[in-house]
């Protein structure tokens, strides 16, 4: 029970990576707010972490809405006074040719996908802070450190994260939090809707490429040395891992996930 009674916060929790992350954290010991904007999924994650013995609270909340973002650091507030982790994985994917890009489409993944997590860990900081401990994780991906054609949008907004990680990190060691650690998570590509689902990469892909879904597919597991996919699990078992006492002396970080895709 590596997070007995810890209190955490997961956001795009109903689904994929966040759902196996809340999933994770509860088997643990944690309770766990549930935050995104599926509500019928949150309800399902929130029924299964309730099995196991601990609380879950489903929050509809949309991270690049500030007053929707206010509502959820109040009901952590209310119901637990507390916070000890931040899990800021909500993000969207909108792949085009550059030049085919809709400004306002552009735009909603920058929101969600840097924005949301500023807004997020802004509103949720001082309760850790009052802790005087606690982690924050940030989802980023492997497109943080790759260049990702088609994906100007999503890459720009994962490397804006690393920039946010490191100072962030730094920020609150200077200013006498050294036990605030702050981290990140880069993927590769995983096995959930953002890759296989009908808006997901490979749905994209065969579009800009004029490929058909088959080749798109082997075309991205070519591109790691285990020649696979990987699955929501094991960005999970990382975060536990980043949430524990066991990774105390790990902050600033930007971790690979990606089956020997990325070396850096």
């Amino acid at each position: 029970m590596k997070l007995k009674n810890k209190v955490a916060v997961v956001t795009g929790a109903g689904r994929g990576i966040g759902r196996s992350i809340s999933l994770a954290f509860a088997r643990e010991g944690a309770h766990v707010v549930l935050a995104a904007r599926s509500h019928d999924q949150l309800d399902q994650v929130a029924e299964e972490i309730k099995l196991m013995g601990t609380r879950a609270l489903a929050v509809p909340c949309d991270v690049s809405v500030a007053q929707d973002v206010q509502a959820l650091a109040k009901v952590v507030r209310d119901e637990f006074g507390r916070l000890n982790i931040l899990v800021n994985n909500a993000g969207i994917s909108r792949r085009s040719k550059f030049l085919e890009y809709k400004d306002e489409t552009w735009l909603e993944v920058i929101l969600v996908n840097l924005f949301g997590v500023y807004l997020c860990t802004k509103a949720l900081l001082p309760m850790i802070q009052h802790a005087g401990e606690g982690r924050i994780i940030i989802m980023a991906s492997t497109a943080a450190k790759n260049p990702v054609p088609f994906n100007t949008a999503y890459s720009a907004s994962k490397h804006g994260l690393l920039g946010l990680t490191k100072s962030l990190a730094s920020e609150l060691a200077l200013s006498g939090y050294p036990n605030i650690t702050v981290n990140a998570i880069c993927p590769f590509f995983v096995n959930t809707e953002m890759f296989t689902g009908p808006q997901g990469y490979v749905a994209q892909m065969t579009k800009n490429m004029n490929l058909s879904e088959e080749e798109v597919t082997e075309k991205a597991v070519a591109r790691n040395l285990q020649s696979r996919i990987l699955e929501p699990e094991e960005i999970a078992s990382l975060a536990l891992y980043l949430a524990s006492e066991d990774s105390r002396g790990i902050t600033g970080q930007a971790l690979n996930v990606c089956g020997g895709n990325v070396f850096h």
